[in-house]
Order: structure tokens, then sequence, then C-alpha cells
């Protein structure tokens, strides 16, 4: 826009005069007479999404209609489209409306948003916008204004210049609460407009362009009077040294015209410049303000700071984060940290425990955590230039030590139950509890499989059924950052005959994994949502009576998710690395959609077995050995009971039962001093059948006391101080692999009461 004067406006002003009423007109052209043809709800009938949407506006919708000078644009109206329907209103709340001259014709709007803008981008709106409740006129009458925004700040446009017109809303999700709105207004046939949408975030920096599309809207305005500074510069960003030249661009409504011109380039206060279009050079890295202030004859002098304007060396910006090699673990926990942070940093403090206090200063350090608990990990970056810090909160979990470390880390079931409606975690630290529940008691299947069942002949998995709701219930939220690996062994059973076999295989809210006739799909992550999805190449899981292992795969360091089907990949999905977070809201759920619903679940169709967790990104080979056998393991069975000295014994395997684990054995803890205790260790588990022993009522045991184990083997010894090690080491013979071992201890008290401890299934593998 070049300076302008009083002249090109004198007939405006003759017919309107300087202080005349507001008057107005409607984008796009004919708008104002007629109904729209066409209904959208974007922005103002969205709400559940965030919004950020742009429409691009050709200058004849004004010049076309004899504004064919410079206005003070004050505000904007947008209106129902036709409806014989009611709606309530409501109220947005933190909404962001924003004009600019448009820096492209509308024909050529680009996916970013920031593209779009010209140099007099200015926010003229922030705060709560009111949608008009009301019921439409019907079809072919135009309809209610629902929508009115006053500026807080007039904005500048001048039509003449040729260039496009530009606004902008802005919310985020949920932005209203009650109430209701309707479509709006819009032109989709020779509109002469375009619209730039993100209707998912409105953080977002890209968005989805739509050619000939206008948002019907009732622009405000004044003719434009007094003085306004303005300017543009080419280029605004570079390498250093970057010598910039700018344009004076003011209007006033004085016929003689601006008479200086004050110009500080680099934002510290001082005049660079008096010329009307001066260039300046900028030799050190950094953003710039920029402010002009200019004067004329007749009104008081205009100043305007464009923040930031000036960008010399952008590339060197730095945007610090960080990645791990893993995110819980047992303590001693070691995590090994990746500097991932943009823009070539050469310095970098680390605090790995949130206690303000710097760690480490390398690039890539390295950590070890003691104690168990959450972890917060600040790392500040910087360069010469620029600096920037990034804290990720309960990024690292440590958990109390352990002697399991072959199993997964975060959650295993193996679902080789003997009885009940609990199934055992088998994991190498205590994120999730020690068993999970079932709806039921009678969820098992023989998975036909030697290496993935218990030694009683009918158990080995989670089954099928048509009206029993198999599913666990894990008895906790699913929350994670990070890599993550989710893998598990399905069956579509023999009596599945449906012809669409859907279920969802674990969830917690939008964390969740599902199969069906169209594949397997997975999805889940709050700051960085992820989908992979496998089809075509896709069809194992249709397969009545075939076993198929399937894993997904978050390689976080990489910013890639890939799903597996027995050992090989087939599907996978990018995204910006170092960015999966998740925190659960429904209760994690195991063969369905949720903890809190347990809905879809997937026993409908399959079986299940051998459900893995782990706080990494398995590798392909990693993956293909869970596909020979299940994890070697000392599982919970049942709790025991107290004696009458409130002594509970307790039984725990001492490392993983590997064979050739010449250090294995099982630790009785919780005994009564002095007192004698037998360890039963048995090839089943139960003495008859597959009840256990009931040995309250005895008068030697109390409530809740059972023997669980047949007493194949039965080794007796004292209770000493109250705990005692019973080695148990593992030769390495083959004929051991898949065999299982059941262990209870049986303590007799000092009072008139005795106590059984916990029974553990020992499974041997490989």
């Amino acid at each position: 826009m070049h300076v302008r004067s009083l002249a090109g406006l004198t007939a405006v002003l003759c017919l309107g005069g300087i202080g005349a009423a507001q008057s107005s007109l409607f984008v796009p052209t004919g708008a104002g007479a007629t109904e729209g043809p066409s209904s959208t709800g974007w922005p103002w009938n969205l709400n559940a999404s965030a919004v950020r949407i742009q429409y691009i506006y050709d200058s004849t919708h004004f010049t076309g209609q004899g504004v064919a000078f410079p206005i003070l644009i004050t505000g904007a109206r947008w209106r129902a489209n036709a409806t014989t329907s009611t709606w309530a209103g409501t109220t947005y709340s933190n909404v962001e409306v924003s004009a600019s001259t448009s820096a492209v014709n509308y024909t050529a709007a680009t996916a970013t948003f920031a593209s779009n803008r010209g140099g007099d981008f200015a926010q003229v709106y922030n705060g709560s916008v009111n949608f008009v409740g009301g019921t439409g006129n019907g079809t072919g009458v135009i309809g209610p204004n629902v929508v009115d925004v006053s500026f807080g700040s007039p904005f500048l446009y001048d039509p003449t210049s040729g260039n496009d017109f530009l606004t902008e809303v802005s919310f985020a999700a949920n932005s209203w609460s009650g109430g209701g709105t309707t479509a709006l207004d819009a032109v989709t046939t020779n509109s002469l407009a375009t619209r730039v949408y993100n209707i998912t975030s409105n953080t977002s920096l890209t968005g989805t362009v739509q050619q000939n599309v206008g948002l019907v809207m009732e622009l405000l305005y004044n003719p434009a009077s007094g003085l306004y500074a303005n300017f543009n510069a080419t280029p605004t960003s570079g390498a250093t040294p970057l010598n910039v030249n700018f344009t004076d661009a003011t209007f006033t409504s004085d016929p003689g015209g601006i008479t200086s011109w004050a110009w500080d380039l680099n934002g510290d206060n001082i005049v660079d410049s008096n010329a009307q279009n001066p260039s300046f050079t900028y030799t050190v890295c950094g953003p710039y303000n920029v402010t002009l202030t200019v004067t004329d004859s007749q009104h008081p002098s205009s100043t305007l700071t464009k923040s930031n304007f000036i960008f010399a060396d952008p590339q060197l910006v730095v945007t610090a984060n960080f990645a791990a090699s893993a995110n819980a673990g047992a303590a001693p926990f070691t995590v090994n940290f990746t500097d991932t942070s943009a823009g070539n940093p050469t310095a970098w403090s680390w605090d790995f425990n949130g206690d303000s206090i710097i760690d480490s200063t390398v690039q890539n350090p390295s950590f070890t955590y003691n104690t168990p608990g959450f972890y917060n990990v600040t790392l500040n970056a910087a360069n010469a230039c620029f600096t920037d810090g990034e804290t990720k909160t309960n990024f690292i979990q440590v958990l109390g030590a352990t002697q399991n470390t072959v199993s997964a880390d975060k959650l295993e079931y193996q679902f080789n139950e003997v009885r009940g409606n609990t199934v055992a975690n088998v994991a190498s630290t205590t994120l999730y509890p020690a068993t999970g529940s079932m709806a039921n008691s009678v969820w098992q299947r023989d998975p036909n499989r030697p290496l993935f069942k218990g030694n009683e002949a009918g158990f080995g998995c989670m089954s099928y059924s048509a009206t029993n709701a198999n599913w666990v219930n894990a008895g906790s939220t699913f929350s994670h950052t990070g890599s993550l690996t989710v893998m598990w062994w399905a069956r579509r059973d023999p009596l599945s005959t449906t012809t669409s076999p859907f279920g969802y295989f674990f969830g917690d809210g939008s964390f969740r994994c599902f199969m069906g006739s169209a594949g397997i799909l997975f999805g889940g992550g709050t700051g960085t949502p992820l989908s992979a999805t496998l089809t075509a190449n896709f069809s194992g899981h249709l397969q009545q009576g075939a076993w198929h292992h399937y894993a997904v795969v978050i390689d976080d360091a990489a910013g890639f998710n890939t799903i597996y089907e027995d050992g090989v990949p087939h599907a996978g999905r990018s995204y910006a690395a170092g960015t999966y977070t998740y925190t659960g809201t429904t209760g994690f759920a195991v063969g369905a959609i949720s903890a809190a619903s347990g809905g879809s679940r997937a026993s409908l169709h399959y079986d299940m077995d051998d459900f893995r967790m782990y706080s990494r990104a398995l590798t392909q080979t990693e993956i293909q050995n869970a596909l020979v056998h299940e994890n070697p393991t000392g599982a919970l069975m049942e709790d025991g009971c107290t004696d009458s000295n409130s002594f509970t014994p307790r039984l725990t395997a001492v490392g993983a039962p590997q064979i050739g684990n010449l250090n294995f054995g099982l630790l009785a803890s919780g005994l009564e001093p002095g007192r004698p205790t037998a360890v039963y260790v048995g090839l089943s588990a139960s003495l008859g059948g597959f009840l256990p022993f009931d040995l309250s009522g005895t008068g030697i045991f109390g409530p809740g006391c059972r023997l669980l184990v047949s007493p194949d083997i039965i080794l007796n010894f004292g209770s000493g101080g109250g705990s005692v090690f019973l080695p148990a080491p593992i030769p390495i013979d083959p004929t051991l692999q898949g065999g299982h071992t059941y262990n209870q201890l049986l303590s007799l008290g000092s009072g008139p009461l005795s106590a059984v401890s916990n029974a553990i299934d020992t499974q041997m593998q490989f």
C-alpha cells in the first residue's frame, strides 16, 4: 500500500462524511441479498475439535461493491444458514480473531498459515464470543445473525492495492460447555475465496487448503481517516550478514502527506534512519523488533512496532528436546539420554532428578537412578545466540529392585492360571498390580502349544466365549512416555463364524488396538497421536484356529511406530521424534477397550495369549524370539493367610527359572522365627482335581488358609530369623523346557493358628 492522501477519498467523504455512520458490506459479493447456497460448521459450529482457520477473500469483493479506498474494519458478523431448527446458543471462551492483508492471492494460498499472512497481520479480538440462540427462518430465507465480534483494534485494509483480505479464527477444543450452535451460511460456487483449516489443533503451523469456499461474513467499516504508520520489509529472515530493505506503507488522510519518518531497526530504542525507505544490515543472530514513527501536518504522530519482525540466522534457533533409552525400570536403573535438540546447540545442562541441580553438561549423558519414584528431567540447550529449555514431567519411573530381569518390564500376562478369576502379572517391575482381575472364573482354554501353557490340560490362554466376559482389568491406568512395545498372540477361535470378527486387544481411552475384517489398527497418544493400520497384506488374524503373533512398536527416538505380524513388520507411521506420551483415563484393559467398560472384547471372536509390554522399542530379532516360547517366570497363584501372631509367610522367586540358571531359588520370608516350616513342591497345582485343599476350620489353621499344590516334594526346615533362601538350581536339561512346578510354604505358628504362604507357579524356559 502506497502513502495516500485525502484527495483519493474526496468522493467517498463527500457522500459519507468523516463522522458518518458505520458502513458494512458482505463477502462474498451478493451474499447480503440472498441466502448462501451452501452451509458450513467451520468455525462457529465446532467444539470438540480445536480450530485454526483462515478465509482469504479476493479484493474485488470490496472494489466491486464500491469500496475503492482504504477502510478501517471495525467488526464482523456471521449468520445462520437457512433452517427450521432451533438452537440454544452458547459462549466460546478464549477466541482469537486476526486480520491481515493476504501475502498471496486467494488462488495461491498454501497449507502453511504463516505464509498466507501479510506483514500487517494483527490480532483484532481476544476473548469470549457469544453464539446467539434462535430458530431458522426456513429454506431460501436469510438466516439470523448468530455471531457479532467488535474488533478491539480497527484493521486498516486497502482493497485498491490489489491484495486480498485474510481473516483468521482460532480456539482450543471444548471451548464451550452446554448450549449449542447451528450451521453457517457459505458460498462454494464462484466464491472467489479460499479456506485453509486445521480442525484438530489450534496450535499447528499447517492446515488443509480448500479452494472456492467463502464463509458469508458481514464486515463493518469506516473510510480511513487519520495517520496510520505501517511498513513492509524484504527479506524478513535469513543468514547473517542479513541486508533488509524496508518500505514505508503508511496511510494518511492529510493532503500534504507524510512529513517525517523515524526508524528504530534493531529494537534498541535508538533512531537508526530518517529515510522513507531505508536499508539495514543485521550482523548478529537473533530476532529484532522494528519500530516506525511517522508525522504529518494534521494528526498526532503514529507509531507502529512489529515484534520479532526481522529474524537473523533462524536456522540457529534452539529448540531443546531429548530422548531416553528407556523410561521405566527397576532400581538401580541406568538411562542413556540423547540430545535431539534442533538449532545446533553447543552447550547443554541436564537435571535428571528434578532437584534444580545440574547433573551433567555433556551432550548425551547417562544417569543411574537408585531410589524408586517418578523423576522430572530438564535439558537446557544453547548456542552463541539462542537458548531453550525442555522439562518432561514424570519422564522416568524407577521401580523397586527385582531379581527377575527376563520378563517384560512393564506388564506381562501369560494366562497359565489353573483356577479363579485373577491373572498373574509376571513383569519384572511392580508398575502394575501383581494380579489382574477377570469378570468370571471360566476363562481358560488349552492353546495346544506345549511351551505356552501350564501342566494341567485345558489351560494356558484366555479363551473365546460368546457369553463370558473374558478380559483383564489390569487395576491401573496406562501412562507412558517414550518408546514402547506391546505384543501378544491371537487366534481366531474355530467357533467364531461371524463375517466381522471385531475386538479390542488392549485399551485405555484413545490408547487402543483392535482387529477386525478391515485389518488391525493401533492408535493413541496425547502429545503425539499415532495410528498404523494393516489391511490388504494382513489377514492372518482372520484364519480360524491358527495362532499368530502381533507387536506394536513405538520407537520414540526414531519417531516411528510399526505393527508386526509373526515377527515381520507390515505397517508403520512416522511422527515427531521424542514426543510420544499418553496418560490413561479409563483404566487399562487387556482384551477389551477399557477397564471402565470392558466393551468390544476380543474374546467374542479370538483366543489370546502371552500379552507383554516393554518400556522400550524391541528389535525385530527380539520380537521373533518371543515367537518361540513364553518367558521363564515365577507367577503368583494366590495369596496365603496369617497365623495367630500376625506372621504372613511369603514365597518369592529369586531370579528367573531359566534353564541353566544355577542361582535360581525361592525366598521364604515373613516367617515366625524358630518355628517348623515346610515347602511343598508339586507337579500339579492341587491335591485332587483342580480344587485346593481347605485347611481352615481344622483348629490349626485359620480362615483363608488353603493348600494349593500337590505334595510331590516336601522339604522341611527351620524358619530361623524369619527369612530363608531355598536354592533351586536349574540344570541345562532340554526336557525341562515348558515345565511347571507349583510351590507353597506351610508354617506352624506358636499360637493356636498356623499359616500358609502364597503359592507360586514356576515355569521353566530357556
